[in-house]
């Protein structure tokens, strides 16, 4: 059971992280797919105001975020375990369930991941917050349901001065086809 539960947490870790390859332009041609699943009317659910414009500074920091999430997804489609590792804070309170869930993964799994909407809810010196929606589909391996997810990143400097995944909070994951 600490495995099923290590694998489910992971797999929505994974889930969550990476940018695909697409660009700026092809992430705000679709500027109200995530916000517009937040404009639900359910009573629990909050509504999550994005970015729309950016100062210089903002931009730098928005470019170094989507490398470190590109990154994270390159690395885990490669199943390189040190090199997922390398974009997650070394103080994240789910690095030790993304250690333990991607041995399971990696053994069990083939994976493709598509990150289908990024925004940009907040972006300090110190945190930036970006909601997501994303597809994990297995190309290997039985017993996986393709999903999508949307998400909240909080990435925060680690020690060594780099952007890093800090918490994955999750929005909603359902089954896909």
């Amino acid at each position: 059971m600490k495995y099923i539960n290590s694998f489910i947490l992971f797999l929505l870790i994974i889930s969550a992280t990476g940018c695909g390859t697409k660009t700026d332009d092809e992430l705000n041609q679709r500027e109200d797919q995530v916000p517009q699943v937040n404009n639900q009317k359910q009573e629990n659910q909050q509504k999550i105001e994005v970015m729309v414009s950016f100062t210089p500074e903002e931009e730098i920091i928005k470019n170094e975020i989507l490398k470190v999430l590109q990154k994270n997804l390159d690395a885990t489609e490669k199943e390189n375990v040190s090199a997922v590792l390398e974009t997650i804070h070394e103080d994240s309170p789910q690095l030790s369930s993304t250690k333990e869930g991607m041995e399971y993964v990696f053994k069990n799994f083939d994976m493709k991941y598509k990150l289908e909407d990024v925004k940009f809810i907040s972006i300090t010196n110190e945190e930036v917050k970006v909601i997501y929606q994303q597809t994990t589909k297995a190309v290997n391996g039985a017993g996986f349901a393709n999903t999508r997810t949307i998400g909240i990143h909080t990435l925060k400097k680690s020690k060594d001065g780099n952007w890093k995944i800090f918490n994955t909070e999750y929005i909603s994951s359902g089954q896909i086809q």
